[in-house]
């Protein structure tokens, strides 16, 4: 059996299947079918489906945290400072585009503000590769495909740039608190006792 993926938290390994390829056709995502309960030793199995091929593939998560089951913190991806291990800089990136992308096309405001705070979160996971530095260390970069485009457009990767875009967004804890209200309000009048 494969040594178990390091994932801060479940949430962190939802992601990773989101930006992962599939073996059979190289494409993706991949959607999670099912979700084991953690075990004791922290890891988790999740079943999924590759949205492109309808290939099936089983994923085991050590996660290092658990999230609650609902409220702002359920979207927690990484409550430390240190950055991620299964998923690198570029791919934060593509996630944080992607969910930009998911905020202006979403059905309702609801869902744009958790679509704009899960971007936020991504950019912040993005930002945890940077030491001192403007650039990011090669390190940042787990495969040949994103360590490429680094080396052609390093200017995308500067982290002034990447401030700036976090300057534009919402702080996220005003973020975290709309996406709160909308799920009090999601609750009808007789459901008082799941508060």
């Amino acid at each position: 059996m494969e040594e178990p993926l390091q994932a801060h938290t479940v949430n962190e390994a939802h992601y990773y299947l989101m930006v992962t390829a599939c073996r059979e056709c190289s494409k993706g995502p991949w959607v999670i079918e099912s979700s084991d309960e953690p075990q004791p030793d922290s890891t988790r199995m999740l079943r999924a489906k590759c949205k492109s091929c309808q290939a099936c593939r089983e994923f085991r998560f050590a996660c290092e945290h658990e999230v609650p089951a609902s409220g702002p913190e359920a979207e927690m991806i990484n409550p430390g400072d240190e950055p991620s291990k299964i998923i690198d800089l570029g791919q934060w990136m593509s996630l944080f585009y992607l969910m930009v992308e998911s905020a202006a096309n979403a059905p309702s405001r609801p869902e744009t503000r958790r679509m704009g705070y899960r971007a936020a979160l991504c950019l912040g996971e993005a930002m945890k590769f940077y030491a001192d530095n403007e650039l990011p260390p090669q390190e940042a970069f787990f495969s040949a495909e994103t360590a490429g485009v680094f080396r052609e457009h390093p200017e995308n990767f500067a982290r002034t740039k990447l401030r700036n875009m976090q300057a534009k967004l919402p702080m996220l804890g005003a973020i975290a608190h709309r996406v709160a209200q909308d799920e009090k309000a999601r609750r009808r009048w007789w459901q008082f006792w799941q508060r």
